[in-house]
């Protein structure tokens, strides 16, 4: 298998087992239409996109254990944070599909579903979910 087949499965892969894993859900509280389209960006992204996208997804973790060391869910750590979560969502929604409302949403069901909340509260430490939804909600109110 060439690199670009390569990258092509890679993607295949990530989007298989991500409508394995929240797809339903997904379908569910969003739509069809909006899942599918987001999973056509993320089969449309350049290996650069992809890259920035991984990189995003980590920073973000980084970045949520400094905010949660403040203590403060509406502080600019926390701000920030949001800002960037807000930026990786819309690479994987792609251009024009972000809302507010909809990141409200999304921040929801991360509490809601155990999957969303052990993402984040494994790589980051307990309680990293809820202080994640609340920056949220503190940036997108």
């Amino acid at each position: 298998m060439g690199e670009r087949e390569a990258f092509k499965a890679l993607k295949r892969h990530a989007i298989e087992e991500n409508e394995r894993a929240y797809g339903r859900e997904a379908r569910a509280r969003y739509g069809d239409d909006a899942v599918d389209a987001a999973n056509e960006r993320l089969a449309s992204l350049s290996r650069d996109e992809w890259g920035e996208k991984d990189r995003l997804e980590q920073a973000i973790k980084e970045r949520l254990r400094a905010a949660m060391a403040t203590g403060d869910p509406a502080g600019e750590p926390a701000r920030e944070l949001a800002r960037m979560h807000a930026r990786w969502i819309a690479l994987h929604w792609g251009e024009g599909r972000y809302s507010r409302e909809a990141h409200r949403s999304l921040a929801q069901m991360y509490l809601a579903d155990d999957r969303f909340r052990a993402y984040y509260d494994e790589a980051v430490g307990e309680g990293a979910t809820e202080f994640l939804v609340a920056a949220l909600e503190s940036y997108l109110a």
